[in-house]
């Protein structure tokens, strides 16, 4: 079920970097082994090492995985988050967009540094936080990977201003942030 999620993340890597569609596909792909692949995602951007992610299942069974590649933090098209991560990305903006996002370890630049939480509730559901440094209020495209899915969904965002949240029923293994840009302040629609 989740070699598909890296399989899918190593897409987003690879589509950007070559300059290729998301539709095309590699005839040697399927022919590739996870270490392969591995390989191919980490020589092309900054891979997250011994990402562990435990999650309660809808069923209440307990999911627990621990992958030694994982996909960066930052994409070509925006912030990654996995389940049980906070991360943090400093990034600048200009003419409206969020640029030069940078994953860094921690808060050094707290001006500059936004903080991406998803955390599972007592309720199985889940939760996403995301801390605005800026005065502006930012806006992204939001793709949600289910626990039980190898697909990424779109879905609605709000508004962020300084701290924002959204929330699930359900267990998320990831989110991707895209295309993150500065909206008015009284930009109110959650689309």
């Amino acid at each position: 079920m989740r070699l598909g999620v890296t399989k899918f993340a190593l897409a987003l890597t690879l589509t950007f970097s070559f300059g290729t569609s998301l539709c095309e596909t590699r005839p040697s792909e399927p022919d590739l082994t996870q270490a392969q692949i591995s390989e191919m995602m980490c020589a092309q951007t900054k891979c997250q090492r011994n990402l562990h992610v435990t999650l309660v299942q809808k069923d209440g069974s307990t999911y627990e995985h621990t992958f030694p590649t994982f996909p960066a933090v930052v994409q070509p098209v925006g912030i990654l988050v996995v389940a049980g991560q906070t991360v943090f990305v400093e990034a600048d903006t200009s003419d409206g967009k969020l640029v030069n996002l940078q994953a860094v370890d921690s808060v050094v630049h707290p001006e500059k540094t936004i903080i991406v939480k998803l955390e599972q509730t007592e309720d199985r559901g889940m939760m996403l936080t995301t801390t605005n440094p800026f005065d502006e209020t930012l806006k992204f495209d939001m793709g949600i990977t289910p626990l039980e899915s190898d697909d990424l969904y779109k879905t609605s965002s709000c508004p962020i201003l300084k701290g924002s949240f959204e929330t699930w029923p359900y267990p998320i293994f990831q989110v991707l942030l895209g295309n993150g840009r500065v909206v008015a302040k009284d930009y109110g629609l959650c689309d």
